[in-house]
């Protein structure tokens, strides 16, 4: 890492993350080495900032700069800067620019992919979490890179579609790339890296998470990508702030109709499906908005439609078998089934081949439910278990023990 990486990261310490003067300075041509060593009339030459500006700027030690890059060799972080090749085209434009991106990743040819974010809220329903995985796989399938901010709910459907397809999701991160946010989907992210992937924030590395700063990841997520899907938001909600910016940077909006238009939950969308938004029923709603510009990388194959929810099974017992409406294809093999944690392995052992409600595993584990939670999303991405709608999961029937 250089040394005018170290004036880049230095310059982003100045502002705050998201500020519209650090972005106009950015688009103004700004030179980190000038704007470190000759102090304020070269600063002053640009006519944007004030004196409560100089004095913050004073305030700032390039030795926090060396200390980021450090931290970032030791966990073998990235930095791209605004003058890298390999900065998001995408953010160029956008309110409060960042001068300075961490991750972790693959970015080489995310830019040359159709990139579509998918959002919603963390409290989600059945409908709508198994919507934002069938739709994410669908288009993962088709060559698109999924974008989300990787939080519990929405996010982490999102992203599971794409790991499913074995295709390319990047989490944008409200919190350093080494903060364990949340905890439960600890692995997911890292098969999102496995498939070529990324995990991208602003923030340096062990920045916590400050419920603050979601709403200024949210102009990342929509600038970062070419349309934005909302699948499930109430009138209050993260995933509006994403739509908000979608419309304003020009991007196409799309939402997903509610399962039911008097519940709380989906009032958010609605507003923008009677102004215009289009409405999404299956992947190809989505691909043929971009057909003119990424026909030529995107896969021809056929998509399949959302299907409908049925209804929700809580009894507390063995169940019969569901039939499988995540959307995903089922393939028979003789796969072994891999080496599994204590852990990992007794939770393993309370399934069955037939789908069991989630409160009943929990009941019979008698470990805590988010702990039950987290092993049965391991198990999933390890291809072990198999989730099924209602929260249900059961053995999956390709594997040999």
């Amino acid at each position: 890492m250089t040394e005018k990486t170290a004036r880049w990261v230095w310059l982003s310490q100045c502002f705050s993350y998201g500020a519209g003067k650090l972005g106009k300075l950015l688009n103004a041509g700004v030179d980190p080495d000038r704007f470190y060593e000759e102090g304020e009339e070269y600063r002053r030459s640009f006519g944007i900032l004030d004196q409560r500006d100089f004095t913050r700027i004073r305030s700032v030690s390039i030795d926090r700069a060396y200390r980021i890059l450090d931290r970032c060799r030791e966990l073998n972080i990235w930095v791209v800067c605004w003058d890298d090749p390999t900065y998001p085209e995408g953010l160029r434009n956008i309110f409060g620019a960042p001068a300075v991106l961490y991750g972790k990743g693959e970015l080489n040819g995310i830019w040359d992919t159709l990139r579509i974010t998918v959002v919603g809220t963390r409290k989600s329903d059945d409908y709508a979490k198994r919507a934002a995985g069938n739709l994410s796989y669908q288009l993962s399938k088709a060559g698109v890179t999924i974008v989300s901010g990787c939080a519990v709910g929405i996010d982490e459907f999102a992203h599971r579609g794409a790991v499913k397809a074995q295709g390319r999701s990047v989490g944008i991160l409200a919190c350093g790339a080494d903060v364990n946010y949340p905890a439960a989907n600890q692995l997911l992210k890292e098969k999102m890296l496995e498939y070529g992937g990324a995990l991208i924030t602003e923030l340096p590395p062990g920045t916590e998470v400050n419920r603050h700063y979601f709403p200024t990841r949210n102009r990342l997520l929509a600038g970062i990508s070419e349309g934005i899907v909302v699948i499930q938001a109430p009138v209050r909600s993260g995933a509006l702030i994403t739509a908000e910016l979608a419309i304003e940077q020009g991007k196409e909006l799309f939402c997903l109709p509610p399962a039911d238009i008097f519940h709380p939950a989906y009032m958010g969308v609605i507003p923008y499906l009677r102004d215009g938004a289009k409405p999404v029923y299956a992947a190809s709603d989505i691909l043929e908005e971009y057909e003119a510009r990424w026909g030529d990388v995107l896969s021809e194959q056929p998509m399949l439609p959302v299907r409908s929810l049925p209804p929700t099974v809580s009894v507390p017992q063995k169940l019969p078998a569901v039939a499988d409406t995540t959307g995903y294809t089922k393939e028979k093999s003789n796969a072994k089934l891999p080496a599994l944690s204590g852990k990992q392995r007794e939770i393993y052992d309370l399934l069955t081949e037939e789908p069991l409600p989630v409160d009943v595993i929990i009941r019979a584990s008698r470990d805590p439910a988010h702990q039950v939670l987290a092993v049965l999303t391991e198990l999933e991405l390890m291809g072990v278990v198999r989730v099924f709608p209602g929260r249900m999961y059961a053995k999956a029937d390709s594997l040999n023990e």
